[in-house]
């Protein structure tokens, strides 16, 4: 007879995952040999704003740094109150998610708020008026 393993949910890995992630670009941010910019087009996938109501039972807009995706996928939220598209933000989480499964916890790290701000000093590109 074979034993199943169960599988750990996102609620169980979101904490480990999230420090994982957070020391990964912690340690390249401070790393000199490492050129900032490449690092982060290399490890990240995308960086946009998404809008309230995208997904069922979401009404807030958030902006996304999605660091990976498919199952299980992850990502920084930079969460708005007023839910217009300006530049600022009034929460971080980290996001983990697989398969009809998902987790988030609200993140203080230094890290999240220099990526936010060194991404709209130089590669933001914003389509449409600012709300």
């Amino acid at each position: 007879m074979q034993v199943q393993t169960k599988q750990k949910s996102c609620a169980e890995l979101v904490l480990p995952r999230y420090k994982e992630r957070e020391d990964q670009f912690s340690d390249a941010f401070k790393d000199d040999k490492i050129f900032w910019p490449q690092y982060m087009a290399d490890n990240t996938l995308d960086f946009s704003y998404v809008e309230p109501d995208t997904f069922k039972d979401q009404k807030d807009g958030y902006w996304r740094l999605q660091l990976s995706w498919g199952g299980p996928s992850d990502e920084i939220r930079y969460y708005k109150a007023d839910n217009s598209e300006a530049m600022i933000y009034d929460q971080i989480t980290y996001s983990y998610m697989d398969w009809f499964d998902g987790a988030e916890i609200q993140v203080h790290a230094d890290i999240w708020h220099k990526i936010f701000s060194d991404y709209f000093e130089t590669d933001a590109i914003h389509e449409g008026p600012i709300k």
